[in-house]
């Protein structure tokens, strides 16, 4: 055993007595819990040489132990140019301090290098110093930390392209962190602006900070996440909108810890809706709002008048309006309709709503107490009295026509729009039988429309099994304007009597009673029989396309995608044989349920359409959140091609948008070949109407096949 070697590297006692002294290896081997590493090797710091080392520290670089022990550190060392200094520099700091660290590089057997992180602690071994020294591996680190900035550098890229900062806020601290693209949305830098939860709410807009400090602080309590559009006010009146989500993490007893989440700028994207609103919910020529913004507006009326609240709605008809087109023409029948427009303007008040939803036909609505609503009766005779005894309407025109009115009142007649609506007109249609100027409150007992229903309504329920339902066949053209792409399958019925019923009026019959399902049902299982025939005849066509009801969307034992799978397997076909067409209502009546079930049937292979787009008020957020693949323009707006501006401007912008969407686009209702050029010049899919195609029954269509595949 060698003497006691005094330790000249240590300036003062107090130094020395922070080296702890050990009587073996194995003794020195205790701290190495302390340095935290695997690999762990022992030196002599007189001799500078390996005296001992663990099995990972010499089979991580390649050696066996005995090869190992015979190297120093040198030996081992990556930089060879400057090794002897680096070696002598790295020992003159062990015999300095007897516990610390520093980096390196080391080199394996094989030549690979490895970076590393050295931690000692300076020992007396019998009489000796000696260094425990722990080597990290640091190669693993340095690249996943490479990897982190360079993932954070593609995340801060993608949050500028995307408009979209992150943030988190510590509750306990009040620490608030803002993503570079906050400060950017904000206006502001991180030297300017120090975040906080009271600078931000600063920032909202007065009129929208209540609504977001009371969704934050559900959030708080909760612990549910929220999704929240408001408008942020910043300097020089600069207003910008945003998309807020957020999620807060709780503790286990309740308390909020932090809550992350991000926000991001829709000024753009709002904008965008907000034109293609005005366009779809204002009449162009009257500037007053039309039937799909009346039909919005009474059902928000609807959901926040109270139990003490009423709605009074007035439905007018311009008396023989149509006589005035056709003896005086259109110019003046348009004057008629703005003058008809600015006259009952005079006769609201305030919070009243007037609205023009059809040619000569305008819906006025009014709140009022459930007490006063005897008043609606007062406020319609003044209309009617007003439109009848002002001599062209205070415009100097030659004309003075009268007005039909009938009136409905809510809760008393219907508590949801379409009810509504269809009292008021059953009013209407009983006061214009009546002659002209004449007013109407609807009553169950002076309405002959009501007992129709109800007899239409047992015919209706009988109409499967007496075997009056048929099927006829639409085809869908392409572009060219030759090609068939595809066909709809509409459904008609010829009741006991002979008389064909309107779908306009059997449909919506069907929905209110439940009756859709069995008839649903029944179209499903017949469109996919007649396809299956023409198939098994050799007789191809792109897809059938059948309309779907919002009722059957929300169903569940069976689903939809239930139903569709059973008429599938039993027809021998696959669901992209199939598109389903879902109107725009049917995905606000439910639009989580709606949406859930339209990924599922997508998922599944069937093609999506929505169908009579422009006369709902679906959001761009919703038709970018839906797997659809097709838009079919509306017959309404496609009939006014080349006669109203407006209509031209909201069928190519549904176009436009639809292309950005990545969504087809098909017309409905093209009856003129000025129709067709259009709106293939303005880049439309696909066509339907009477040009090319009226609907047919099911041998007509199969010869229309045939024709088609002997060409």
């Amino acid at each position: 055993m060698e003497a006691s070697v005094p330790s000249p590297w240590f300036s003062t006692p107090s130094e020395q007595g922070l080296i702890p002294c050990v009587d073996s290896v194995g003794d020195a081997l205790r701290f190495a819990a302390d340095l935290g590493s695997d690999d762990l090797v022992v030196l002599d710091l007189a001799s500078g040489r390996h005296i001992d080392c663990n099995r990972s520290a010499h089979e991580r670089l390649g050696y066996d132990r005995d090869h190992f022990l015979t190297l120093n550190p040198a030996a081992i060392q990556a930089d060879g140019d400057q090794v002897s200094d680096l070696v002598a520099d790295q020992l003159r700091l062990m015999r300095q301090q007897p516990r610390g660290g520093f980096a390196t590089r080391l080199r394996a057997r094989s030549g690979a290098c490895r970076d590393v992180s050295v931690s000692y602690q300076v020992l007396e071994l019998r009489g000796r110093l000696v260094a425990l020294v722990s080597h990290r591996d640091r190669t693993d680190l340095d690249t996943a930390l490479r990897e982190s900035s360079r993932l954070g550098s593609l995340l801060q890229e993608a949050e500028r392209l995307t408009h979209v900062g992150s943030w988190e806020l510590h509750h306990r601290s009040g620490e608030l962190l803002w993503s570079n693209e906050v400060y950017s949305i904000f206006n502001t830098t991180p030297g300017q602006t120090v975040p906080s939860y009271e600078v931000f709410l600063s920032r909202v807009h007065p009129e929208d900070r209540f609504l977001v400090e009371a969704t934050f602080q559900d959030s708080l309590c909760s612990g549910r996440p929220y999704r929240i559009e408001h408008r942020l006010l910043l300097g020089d009146g600069l207003i910008k909108v945003v998309l807020e989500r957020g999620r807060t993490t709780l503790d286990e007893n309740g308390q909020p810890l932090s809550t992350v989440g991000t926000v991001q700028d829709i000024s753009e994207q709002h904008e965008i809706q907000q034109r293609l609103e005005r366009i779809a919910f204002v009449d162009p020529l009257t500037r007053l709002p039309n039937k799909a913004a009346t039909i919005r507006q009474l059902a928000r009326l609807l959901r926040t008048a109270g139990k003490e609240h009423s709605i009074a709605l007035i439905n007018l008809d311009l008396d023989n309006f149509q006589s005035i087109n056709n003896s005086l023409g259109h110019e003046i029948g348009n004057q008629v309709l703005q003058a008809s427009g600015t006259c009952l303007r005079h006769l609201m008040r305030q919070d009243d709503w007037l609205a023009r939803v059809g040619s000569d036909e305008f819906i006025l609505l009014r709140p009022m107490a459930l007490a006063d609503r005897g008043q609606a009766l007062q406020w319609a005779e003044e209309i009617r009295r007003t439109l009848g005894n002002t001599p062209g309407m205070g415009t100097g025109l030659a004309v003075q026509p009268s007005a039909s009115l009938g009136v409905a009142l809510a809760p008393d007649h219907g508590q949801d729009p379409d009810t509504l609506l269809r009292c008021a007109n059953t009013a209407l249609m009983e006061a214009k039988q009546h002659g002209k100027n004449q007013l109407r409150v609807y009553s169950p007992e002076i309405s002959l429309q009501l007992r129709e229903r109800l007899e239409l309504e047992l015919s209706l329920g009988r109409a499967i099994d007496r075997e009056q339902l048929q099927l006829v066949y639409q085809p869908q053209i392409d572009r060219g304007g030759r090609r068939i792409a595809g066909a709809e399958a509409l459904l008609r019925w010829r009741d006991q009597n002979g008389r064909m019923v309107s779908p306009n009026v059997f449909i919506p019959l069907a929905e209110r009673t439940g009756q859709i399902h069995s008839i649903g049902l029944w179209v499903i299982e017949e469109a996919c029989r007649q396809l299956h025939a023409w198939h098994s005849q050799g007789l191809r066509l792109g897809k059938l396309a059948i309309n779907i009801s919002a009722l059957q969307l929300g169903a569940e034992h069976p689903s939809l995608a239930e139903l569709l799978a059973g008429a599938l397997k039993r027809y021998d076909l696959v669901p992209e044989n199939l598109e389903l067409e879902i109107t725009e209502t049917a995905l606000l009546n439910d639009p989580a349920r709606a949406s859930e079930q339209l990924r599922q049937l997508a998922n599944s292979g069937f093609s999506l359409a929505i169908d009579d787009f422009g006369t709902g008020y679906s959001s761009l957020a919703m038709l970018h959140s839906l797997p659809l693949d097709k838009l079919k323009i509306d017959r309404f707006f496609v009939d006014r091609l080349g006669h109203d501006d407006a209509d031209l401007a909201i069928v190519k912008a549904t176009i436009v948008m639809a292309k950005e969407l990545g969504l087809m686009t098909l017309a409905e209702g093209v009856e003129t070949r000025e129709q067709l050029q259009m709106l293939q010049n303005l880049g439309c899919d696909q066509f339907q109407g009477h040009l090319l195609g009226r609907p047919m029954d099911t041998d007509a269509f199969g010869s229309l096949l045939q024709g088609v595949a002997a060409a």
